[in-house]
Order: structure tokens, then C-alpha cells, then sequence
């Protein structure tokens, strides 16, 4: 059996002259084994809100590192912020988990906004139900088993919309085709976030008109047995006069 590993990178930018985060994501070590990256966006009576935001995705690592499901931990902290809010909130719940215990990926989300696949050279979309809707506050959960070099992209609504102020929207399969047709298949997991989410700001004129967050995660042949990695880089904002 060929030794694997999970590799995994996030890239974001705030909206434009904003200091206040629209979207956040996360990630944590499962309890029986991986890892699980919970990106959410929360809106209260229209409006961003970075306190239903940050709420939502503590709560769904804290249900997640007690062992709960995925789909499970996404239900109750929905149900509970429509509950506490009085249904004048929602929030848009994306979590991909590296699931060593079933060997699997597995996806869940509450919200249409598409998960890209690429694998054997080519690129699709996650099939998403038909009444997205219906899951605002019942998840959908998908589960993949591990195929070496299949690759998973989450966007956030930001990347989904670039371009549409300007009446050129992004082509999410184009974007991620040219990016691995200039590196022959061979671009890492970070260079895949990096490249797409700069193709998403410049649609949107290098001024990004909402929170923009692309995570990519793969499935390769180890590199290093045992060692496990991390790599952070966090920009220290000047205040905005």
C-alpha cells in the first residue's frame, strides 16, 4: 500500500477597506485521527456579522473535537444560532474533514456555493442538490475515499462572485485549469490557493468586493513518515484612517 498524507493550505483577503472579517476559517486535529477545516460566513438581518461568524465555527471545532459528525455539528450550531437570534440570522457552514478512521474526505455544507474536484487532469463541480434551500439548516454531507492526488477546493461567496460588479464573472474550472496547465500538474496545495484567489482579486479589479477565502486540500504520497507540518503567514494590518 502506497503511504499518503494530507496536504492542506488556506489563502483569504478581507473585503476592501474593511478591517472586519466577513468570513473565517479554522482548523483542528480530529479526535480518532486527521484533521477537519470549518470555514463559515454569518449574516444578521442582511448584514455581515463577525460575532455570528466567529460563534459558528468555535462551535462547530468544539463539537467536531468531542467527537460529534460533521453533518451533526453543522445541524446543531445552525438550529442553535437560528434559535438564539430568532431566525434573524443565518450563516453559510462549509467543512471539509480528512477522516482517518473511515479512510474517507468528507464534505458537508449548508449553502450552493460550489466545491471544486480535480483529479486525473481534469476539473468538476461537487453535484450539489437542486433545492440548496432546503439545507440552510440541514447540511448535505458527501464522502469521498482517499484517491491519491484528488484534489478538493472550497471557496468562499466572495471567490464564487468575483467579477460580477464588473460583468465578468470568474470561471472557477478555467481559473483552476491554468493554473495547473502552467505548472504541469505539479503545483503545491498553497501555490493552487495563492493562484486562484489572485485570479479572484483581480476580477474583481484588485479590490475585492467581499471576503474572499479559497482552502484546498489533497491527497499525496508521503513525503516525511510521521512529521507532520504547518506553515502560517499573517499580514499585520495598519489601521485604516
Amino acid at each position: 500500500m502506497v503511504s499518503m498524507e494530507i496536504q492542506a493550505a488556506i489563502a483569504k483577503i478581507d473585503r476592501y477597506s474593511s478591517n472586519e472579517e466577513g468570513n473565517k476559517v479554522e482548523i483542528i486535529e480530529r479526535p480518532n485521527g486527521g484533521i477537519s477545516i470549518v470555514m463559515a460566513e454569518g449574516k444578521l438581518s442582511g448584514s455581515r456579522s463577525k460575532g455570528v461568524t466567529i460563534k459558528a465555527v468555535h462551535a462547530v471545532l468544539n463539537l467536531i473535537a468531542e467527537g460529534v459528525p460533521d453533518g451533526a455539528s453543522a445541524r446543531v450550531v445552525l438550529q442553535r444560532i437560528r434559535d438564539e437570534h430568532r431566525d434573524i440570522a443565518e450563516v453559510n457552514i462549509s467543512i471539509i474533514s480528512c477522516d482517518l478512521q473511515s479512510s474517507t474526505i468528507v464534505i458537508t455544507k449548508n449553502n450552493p456555493i460550489p466545491v471544486l474536484i480535480y483529479e486525473n487532469g481534469e476539473s468538476r463541480f461537487l453535484p450539489l442538490e437542486e433545492d440548496a434551500e432546503s439545507h440552510r439548516y440541514d447540511p448535505v454531507v458527501y464522502q469521498f475515499e482517499f484517491q491519491l492526488g484528488q484534489t478538493f477546493i472550497l471557496i468562499s461567496e466572495g471567490v464564487q462572485n468575483a467579477g460580477v460588479c464588473n460583468d465578468n464573472k470568474i470561471d472557477l474550472r478555467t481559473a483552476l485549469g491554468s493554473i495547473y496547465d502552467e505548472d504541469n500538474d505539479e503545483s503545491s496545495v498553497q501555490d493552487v490557493a495563492d493562484n486562484l484567489l489572485q485570479q479572484a482579486i483581480a476580477y474583481d479589479s484588485g479590490r475585492p468586493r467581499d471576503d474572499m477565502t479559497v482552502v484546498v486540500l489533497r491527497v499525496s504520497p508521503a513525503t516525511f513518515k510521521d512529521i507532520r507540518r504547518e506553515y502560517v503567514c499573517f499580514p499585520i494590518k495598519e489601521e485604516l484612517s
